[in-house]
């Protein structure tokens, strides 16, 4: 596995409390526990993709990934750099990121994890003024001349769509043998379907596929693929209900391969749903490292790959010793 992964999006710093039912408004309630820890859909990613990765070289060779963030993060004397940076040691923050002097705190979210329904409401901050093309441009060229890797995956949180289409095509222009992955998460960033198109993997979220009043992933991602580009891989997790993914092979339909899989369950007894937190940035994590690993796995096994990956994850806290519990064979 000789890419360097660049994950590129917004680091949050998350304080969870955790609650019996989730308050009513002007109540008091006292919170069973609290949990401060550093977030991000990238972030996260790249965390369990630093496990994924480490594994594959000690167990089976693989060669050396190289995991870089590309991020508006504040200044770095900060003591939110270096807890953010304690938190994914062997994530290269240093070559791509955006240091905005002047700016102490990163951005922050405020988790209410209620214990009733599994529930989690957020409450997010950023004080932070968001990336600019031409900073991506500047990170990335850096990233691209210090990297000793032969491939480059640029996975986008897809947070400012147009700066985010613009990245995408100069990214094409410049660098065409650099794979690209986009996340088409929140409905409100409707204008993401527009850079989906220049993807070689897209990942749609369940929310995302009924805010178009579609009820399955799979007459979702057939209305989708006949825009997208040739090969492109289209994904769509589907909570409790798992997830499908389709590979345009051609624009004849009946030529498109599929992959599906139900959630994952234990071999012995039922899922226990402990957090659900970062579970879709995990399943990223597991779909990427898949994509990239030496060998052959079919599709049907990277999808089942990262879907177990993301139901392991639910079952915990955090994202620890995840690899570990994966069989990478």
């Amino acid at each position: 596995m000789s890419t360097g992964f660049v994950c590129i999006g917004a680091v949050y710093i998350d304080t969870i409390l955790s609650v019996p039912k989730f308050p009513n408004e002007d109540e008091k309630l006292r919170a069973t526990g609290h949990t401060r820890r550093r977030g991000g859909n990238c972030t996260n990613t790249l965390e369990v993709l630093s496990q994924l990765v480490a594994r594959g070289e000690q167990t089976k060779g693989e060669p050396r990934a190289q995991l870089y963030l590309l991020s508006v993060l504040p200044e770095r004397p900060s003591a939110d750099i270096r807890f953010i940076s304690q938190s994914i040691p062997k994530v290269n923050i240093d070559t791509g990121c955006i240091f905005r002097e002047g700016f102490e705190n990163a951005a922050s979210s405020y988790i209410i994890q209620a214990a009733a329904n599994n529930s989690r409401t957020i409450v997010s901050h950023n004080p932070l003024p968001e990336m600019t093309t031409q900073e991506f441009i500047d990170g990335a060229s850096a990233i691209w001349k210090q990297s000793e890797v032969k491939q480059h995956w640029f996975h986008f949180e897809g947070r400012i769509p147009v700066v985010t289409e613009a990245s995408v095509r100069w990214l094409t222009d410049k660098f065409p043998s650099a794979k690209i992955s986009v996340e088409c998460e929140k409905p409100e960033r409707d204008y993401m379907v527009h850079v989906a198109r220049e993807a070689d993997v897209v990942f749609f979220s369940k929310i995302w596929a009924e805010a178009q009043s579609y009820n399955d992933p799979w007459t979702f991602l057939g209305a989708q693929i006949k825009d997208m580009k040739p090969g492109a891989i289209l994904v769509c997790t589907w909570g409790s209900a798992g997830a499908t993914c389709v590979r345009n092979n051609t624009h004849q339909a009946e030529d498109h391969e599929w992959a599906s899989t139900t959630a994952w369950k234990p071999a012995t007894g039922p899922l226990d749903v402990i957090e659900t937190i970062g579970a879709g940035d995990t399943f990223i994590a597991g779909f990427l490292y898949a994509l990239n690993r030496e060998g052959e796995w079919t599709l049907q096994q990277k999808l089942e790959f990262a879907n177990e990956l993301a139901g392991r994850k639910v079952s915990q806290v955090g994202f620890g010793g995840l690899s570990e519990q994966m069989r990478l064979a």
